[in-house]
């Protein structure tokens, strides 16, 4: 028992460990901005210094010296709200704005902090340590996630608020049941009957867990909009799942009284993620010389105008670009964004030498994300089919299946994340980076399949259980075993391979073509 609570502890921190290590390793490289570096890092300097962004004087991507303060006084239009930008000047604050480091260290550490957020949803949908560990590996030697959190843009600081936004939807999950008393139809509380009156499923007005959920989806918002799909994807989840309660109780209506927890589900969360937005705007609104300030304009006012213009930016976002990437492909990463690449002969060892950054996938991961979401699917349906109360209502119902709730609960979270943007179609400018934010649900999508193909069941807290239905025999169980671990250990390898071109390392040209296996990729 003392081993296994010692193994609790560091087989996380080894996870985490890793996830550092692929995230802070030679994070200083290269010494310049790259990619859109150039606007993020210059906001969040000139932010730091006035309350709101400047303008600076050319579009150099060099920081040294003087030129890293060398913005100007005239505000400059910022199309993304504030919290992403004051994010990076925090590690600004620490390590200059001179350095690779200052830039780059906030969003590292985020990258590292989602990680340790996404095992402990996935030990919360399994209560498995070993499922939780593996999606956590997972997202820590995910390419698009381990570039994205390298380099000083907003994406991963939206990926972090989003995972921890979901981490409280399923924690006020647990807690509603708890105060609930979800049971199965016919087992009322104190000898009444399901769906009586008396027994009926109490409509909660405090939820402190959907609270903190509105302020973590609000912060993500307060990064970039696109943080706001989340938050409508998984309130949509609670109501739905409060209504398959409700209807599974048979109770007094149910459907009226589930609009009711709705609303008043919606009058917590929708203002509390207003604030945190609200705030992280403090800066342009108590000093008077931000994009849109003019004298004798009452600042809520010159917000509103504010943000109509970021609405119709983003709303016909059109110019081309040869990296913008249809969201159909997003989930195999067929056409990454390359950020930085750099090549000379003189004093190379080789012909050529190559110093890039491009958000390559591991192609483990994010394909075999992409088909263990597909087997999630396959799951649930088929959980559903054989379910004599289907979706769960009934007295065959699988509603308290952990199956069921987990496996709804990451395709929701994947899905407000891919959905939109495969809906979207006043832009065509999106890019393949943008998926970042998908990575934490896939990497729980695999972690979860793997467990189950490993002969490892799923466990909810009030006791529920369930296992996949692959072959018992002690001989399959073993080979899947084994191919699982061999699933891993490459992956791994993948990794350390891959890292090179994640991270802009020097190397020879052949090597650097290595890597680029899909024409989309080159």
């Amino acid at each position: 028992m003392r081993g296994r609570r010692w193994l609790r502890w560091v087989a996380p921190a080894l996870v985490l460990g890793i996830a550092a290590a692929l995230r802070f390793w030679a994070l200083g490289r290269p010494g310049v901005l790259v990619f859109d570096e150039l606007y993020y890092v210059r906001d969040a300097i000139s932010q730091l210094a006035h309350g709101f962004p400047t303008v600076w004087p050319d579009d150099e991507p060099s920081m040294a010296g003087a030129r890293a303060t060398a913005f100007g006084d005239a505000p400059s239009n910022a199309v993304h709200p504030p919290l992403g930008k004051w994010l990076i000047g925090l590690g600004i604050l620490v390590f200059g704005p001179d350095s690779g480091w200052g830039w780059r260290s906030a969003v590292a550490l985020a990258g590292v902090a989602t990680v340790a957020v996404v095992m402990r949803l996935g030990w919360l949908l399994s209560r498995s340590l070993v499922i939780a560990c593996t999606a956590g590996l997972l997202l820590a030697i995910d390419g698009v996630h381990v570039v994205l959190t390298r380099v000083a843009l907003l994406d991963g600081f939206l990926t972090l608020f989003v995972a921890l936004g979901a981490l409280f939807v399923w924690r006020d999950a647990e807690w509603v049941s708890l105060r609930s008393q979800d049971r199965p139809v016919g087992t009322g509380r104190n000898g009444l009957t399901a769906g009586s009156r008396a027994d009926a499923r109490p409509i909660l007005v405090w939820r402190p867990w959907l609270v903190a959920a509105g302020l973590a989806f609000g912060a993500a918002a307060a990064v970039k909009w696109s943080g706001l799909y989340p938050l409508a994807f998984l309130l949509v989840f609670v109501a739905v799942r409060d209504l398959l309660a409700r209807l599974r109780r048979r109770e007094h209506a149910g459907v009226r009284r589930s609009a009711a927890q709705a609303a008043v589900t919606a009058v917590l969360v929708l203002p509390a993620a207003a604030l945190a937005y609200l705030a992280s705007w403090t800066g342009w609104i108590l000093t008077p010389g931000g994009w849109g300030r003019t004298p004798g304009t009452p600042w809520p006012a010159a917000f509103v105008e504010y943000h109509a213009e970021m609405l119709s930016w983003h709303s016909t976002l059109t110019a081309p670009h040869p990296y913008q990437s249809p969201p159909l492909s997003w989930p195999l990463a067929l056409v990454p964004t390359a950020m930085y690449e750099v090549r000379w002969s003189e004093g190379c060892s080789w012909s050529e030498c190559v110093s890039g950054i491009s958000p390559l996938p591991n192609p483990l991961v994010t394909w075999g994300g992409a088909a263990a979401l597909v087997g999630l699917v396959w799951l649930l349906v088929r959980q559903l089919v054989r379910s004599r109360g289907g979706f769960g209502i009934g007295p065959g119902g699988a509603a308290r299946s952990p199956l069921l709730l987990g496996g709804a609960f990451v395709l929701t979270g994947y899905l407000s994340g891919w959905l939109p943007w495969v809906l979207t179609f006043s832009r065509s400018a999106v890019f393949q980076f943008y998926a970042v934010v998908l990575t934490p649900f896939s990497a729980l999508a695999l972690g979860l399949v793997l467990g189950m193909l490993c002969g490892i069941p799923l466990r909810s807290r009030d006791g529920a259980r369930f296992e996949a239905p692959f072959d018992p025999e002690p001989a399959a169980l073993l080979g899947r075993r084994l191919a699982v671990a061999l699933f891993v250990v490459v992956a791994g390898v993948l990794a350390v391979f891959f890292f090179p071109v994640w991270s802009g390392m020097p190397v020879a040209d052949w090597f650097w073509q290595l890597h680029l296996w899909l024409p989309g990729w080159s």
